[in-house]
């Protein structure tokens, strides 16, 4: 005896559920758990390394105010004297000192400064500098006599040293200690450094510095030590010195042994309902089913999406809303078909340059070359406004995936390309903006002005030879918004100006990639006909690049 549809149904489901479903969804769990887990542990271990950096750059300014203050001439003067008797050896030295707060005072180092001595063994002058400890009579005694003292040796080329160890005075605590020697003078410098260097670590993250036989905050305890917990280093600026954080090597659990039980109770619960609703819904569906999925199997094997069976929206309210949908959606596919096979071509060639729309690495090689060239034949002001433009540059693009940003964040992206370019060439052009703050708060698409403007640098101003201007303005004109990029270079003909449209990227030197045609049909697809780019240019008086877009707002769109 057959059993019935219905009933068929009704275990056939209830089988591969608890074949497949019920496994799978323990599988899913244990996936979830290891990926949780990890995507954690990877952006803690991201933060952590920015904290790093943070406390690496705060050693690094007491490795620059030590190497400052053994190399400054007024401090080596106070130590050209025999003894401090000698004529003008006080002088000086008072000068020294004076010199010495003045640079603490500014540099970011003296938020962690205890106090500095600066001494000569070979003669009676030393004076020093406290700031959140009190000075001793007895400190160089203290500082000679110290072990650190007497084995002290610095890296090959290098006059400062810094190490962990402890004040001199009472209460002795942990400190970051410094030791610097005098430019040509048998001369000494020591200084105190608090440990709160470390507190964005040691508060934050329970993480433990060690170093030179110490550990701070406090000892590592013995279970961190056992084999169920992994130690990660992360090196500091002070050598043989690293930060230590410990992670339990049992993956996180997102559910417990009652959390897993009541897991159960709710599936063990599932399967009842399920069974219930099954009965009835076969009720229903067994009876006018079979005609609407004779009609959809057709519908799938002639791809005639065109057809339409009235047939099928008779009998019960819910399979007559089946077949009423049916009908209407092969319709619906039908003229989307016709209109999808149009579009398709665009649509993917469209998205494959979205994905494109990155920052060419021969560009970022170019710049950086420049910043090493720059390093070189100047000191810092050049490096940093480079470096400073790239960064900021690179920060702003990752900001959001949109297609469309604001007109200001355009400009903003604008000005750090900008700032690098300035570098590079030198001055040879500079860049005004006309834009009124009304059409600030605009939608446009990302990367629309500055391929324009590197079109205008690259075709316009450089091949002239001289110093050139380009203007940036922005008009509302009615529903629409008009960029216009302007430049007073050498201009182009017809023809050129066809060429430089018709390609679709630009040089492996520029920045994006991204060709002058690539926005024209970009701003085409996302406003239709009637928008897009158009040039005016002359010889010899330079070349307008105009992108009409329409005036919309984020409310708006």
């Amino acid at each position: 005896m057959r059993m019935k549809l219905k009933n068929r149904i009704v275990m056939s489901v209830l089988i591969c559920f608890l074949a497949v479903w019920l496994p799978s969804v323990l599988v899913i769990f244990s996936y979830m758990n290891r990926e949780m887990h990890a995507a954690s542990g990877e952006a803690l271990r991201e933060q952590i390394s920015m904290d790093v950096a943070e406390v690496n750059e705060e050693l690094f300014s007491i490795i620059e105010a030590a190497s400052w203050i053994c190399s400054d001439k007024s401090i080596s003067d106070a130590f050209s004297y025999a003894s401090i008797e000698s004529p003008g050896a006080a002088v000086d030295v008072i000068d020294a000192q004076t010199r010495i707060a003045a640079y603490m005072a500014a540099s970011p180092a003296g938020e962690h400064l205890n106090k500095i001595v600066i001494f000569s063994p070979s003669s009676d002058i030393s004076f020093e500098y406290v700031r959140w400890r009190s000075g001793s009579l007895g400190d160089v005694e203290a500082i000679e006599s110290s072990k650190s003292f007497s084995s002290l040796s610095f890296p090959e080329g290098s006059i400062v040293r810094l190490m962990l160890g402890r004040t001199l005075n009472s209460p002795f605590e942990e400190a970051v200690i410094a030791y610097g020697r005098m430019r040509g003078f048998d001369a000494y410098l020591y200084a105190e450094f608090s440990m709160d260097i470390f507190e964005p670590l040691s508060s934050t993250w329970s993480m433990y510095i060690e170093g030179g036989g110490m550990v701070y905050p406090s000892a590592i305890p013995d279970e961190l030590l056992g084999s169920s917990y992994e130690a990660t280093a992360y090196p500091l600026s002070i050598p043989g010195c690293r930060a230590l954080r410990f992670q339990e090597l049992t993956p996180l659990r997102l559910i417990s042994s009652s959390g897993l039980l009541v897991f159960l109770i709710v599936i063990a619960a599932s399967i009842l309902l399920f069974l219930v609703v099954s009965v009835l819904l076969s009720r229903y569906l067994t009876k006018a089913s079979s005609h609407l999925v004779r009609h959809i199997g057709h519908l799938m094997e002639t791809k005639d999406f065109g057809v339409v069976d009235k047939s099928i929206e008779s009998g019960d309210e819910e399979i007559a809303a089946i077949g009423h949908a049916v009908n209407a959606m092969s319709v619906s596919i039908s003229e989307l078909l016709k209109r999808n096979e149009a579009l398709f071509e665009d649509k993917k060639r469209m998205e494959i340059d979205m994905l494109q729309m990155q920052v060419n690495p021969h560009f970022l090689y170019n710049t950086l070359e420049s910043m090493h060239y720059l390093a070189e034949v100047q000191r810092n002001d050049g490096i940093a406004r480079m470096s400073r433009g790239l960064s900021t540059l690179l920060r702003n693009m990752a900001k959001g995936t949109g297609d469309r940003i604001l007109l200001s964040e355009e400009l903003s992206l604008l000005h750090d390309y900008d700032e690098i370019q300035q570098v590079r060439y030198m001055g040879m052009y500079e860049i005004a903006y006309d834009v009124p703050e009304e059409a600030m708060d605009l939608l446009v698409q990302k990367f629309t002005l500055q391929p324009l403007v590197e079109n205008a640098i690259f075709h316009g101003i450089e091949p002239s030879g001289r110093c050139g201007t380009i203007v940036v303005s922005a008009a509302i004109e009615g529903c629409d918004l008009v960029l216009t990029v302007a430049d007073d270079g050498v201009g182009m003909d017809g023809e050129t100006m066809e060429r430089i449209y018709e390609e679709r990227r630009h040089s492996k030197t520029n920045m994006t990639g991204i060709g002058v045609r690539n926005i024209h049909e970009r701003i085409r697809l996302m406003y239709g006909d009637g928008y897009g780019l158009s040039f005016a240019s002359e010889i010899g008086k330079g070349t307008k690049a105009m992108a009409r877009i329409k005036a919309e707002r984020r409310d708006d769109a």
